[in-house]
C-alpha cells in the first residue's frame, strides 16, 4: 500500500500540478477527477478489456500517440490424464479475472510497430481511454515483454491512479483506404441529396468533403439527415447537423471540408455508432500493422 507521500509524487509524475500538495490533490480526488480507488480502477480497465476498446498510448514526454488494446492474461492450460492419455484442459478462469488481483495489466503490442522498441527504454506509459463525454488516462510503468499462450504482448504494471478528463475530445478514426463506408445526405427543403465518404469518424460526429466541390452550399448549423452504409448490408441512419464548413485546396482544385455533429436522440442509438466506430478503429489498427510490418518486428524474438 503506497503512503501518501508516494502517491502524491506518482500523481504528479504523470498528472503535473495534480500532485503538488495535499489539498490539490484531496480536491480533485473528492470531485472525481483523480481516481485512486482500486475497486474503479479495475472496473474501468475491465470494461475496455471486455468491450475491446481501443486505447491510445503515450510515453514518457514524446508527443506521438500509439494504440492498443487491453488483453486477459489467462493462465495456462493444465495437464490432465486420463486413461494413460494426457490432456490439456482449461483451468477454472473468469474473463478478465487477473485485473482483480491489481498486480499487473497486459496489452497488445502497439501501432504503430516501432512504438514496440520505443516503450523499451522509456519510463512512464499513459493509458487513455476516451469516450463519448470524458476520457480516462491511466499512469502505468512498462515491465517487459512476454507471451501470453503463445501471443507476444506488453505487460505494464497495474495502475494506481487514474485521471477523468472532461469534455476531452472523442478520437476520431480515420477511415481506412479499403473499407467501403458510404454516406448518404438528404437535405431540407429543395437542397440537393448527395452521397459522399467520410475522411474520419468519432463517437460524436465525422467528416466528410462535399462532393460539390466549389458549388457546395452547405451551411453550418444546418440539420441533415444521413444513412450510413458499409460491408454486409449494414445501414445505421442519425439525425445531424453541420458544425464547421472548411475550405480547402487539393490537386482537384477548391473542395469543403464539413465537419458533422450526430443528434443521438436515444442510448441505443449512441451504441450503435459507439460499435460502428470500434469496427473502423478495428480496421485502421489493421491497415497501420500492415503498414508498419516494414519495420521488421521480430515476434519470434518477443
Amino acid at each position: 500500500m503506497m503512503t501518501d507521500e508516494n502517491l502524491l509524487r506518482q500523481t504528479n509524475l504523470f498528472f503535473p500540478g495534480v500532485g503538488e500538495n495535499p489539498e490539490i490533490f484531496t480536491a480533485a480526488v473528492e470531485s472525481g477527477d483523480i481516481i485512486v480507488d482500486p475497486d474503479k480502477l479495475v472496473n474501468l480497465l475491465q470494461s475496455c478489456l471486455h468491450d475491446e476498446a481501443i486505447i491510445e498510448v503515450q510515453f514518457d514526454d514524446l508527443t506521438r500517440v500509439f494504440f492498443c488494446r487491453v488483453l486477459d492474461h489467462k493462465p495456462e492450460l493444465e495437464e490432465m490424464e486420463s486413461d494413460g492419455v494426457v490432456m490439456l484442459v482449461e483451468p477454472e478462469y473468469t474473463k478478465a479475472e487477473y485485473l482483480t488481483k491489481r498486480d499487473h495489466l497486459v496489452i497488445t503490442p502497439v501501432e504503430p510497430s516501432i512504438g514496440n522498441f520505443l516503450i523499451c527504454s522509456v519510463g512512464r506509459v499513459l493509458l487513455r481511454l476516451l469516450g463519448s463525454r470524458c476520457a480516462f488516462e491511466f499512469g502505468c510503468f512498462f515491465e517487459e515483454k512476454i507471451r501470453v499462450r503463445g501471443m507476444p504482448v506488453l505487460q505494464c504494471s497495474f495502475p494506481l491512479l487514474a485521471r477523468q478528463v472532461k469534455g476531452a475530445r472523442a478520437y476520431r478514426a480515420k477511415i481506412p483506404k479499403h473499407m467501403e463506408l458510404t454516406v448518404h445526405v438528404e437535405r431540407q427543403g429543395r437542397r440537393e441529396d448527395f452521397s459522399t465518404c467520410p475522411i474520419d469518424i468519432s463517437v460524436e460526429g465525422m467528416m466528410f468533403v462535399d462532393p460539390f466541390g466549389k458549388y457546395s452550399d452547405l451551411r453550418e448549423e444546418e440539420k441533415i439527415w444521413m444513412e450510413l452504409y458499409w460491408p454486409r448490408g449494414r445501414c445505421l441512419k442519425v439525425n445531424a447537423r453541420v458544425a464547421h464548413v472548411s475550405q480547402l485546396r487539393d490537386k482537384s482544385g477548391i473542395q469543403y471540408c464539413c465537419g458533422i455533429q450526430f443528434d443521438l436522440a436515444t442510448r441505443a442509438l449512441a451504441r450503435d455508432v459507439e460499435l460502428l466506430v470500434a469496427g473502423v478503429q478495428r480496421r485502421r489498427l489493421r491497415e497501420l500493422s500492415e503498414i508498419s510490418d516494414e519495420f521488421g518486428v521480430d515476434f519470434k524474438s518477443w
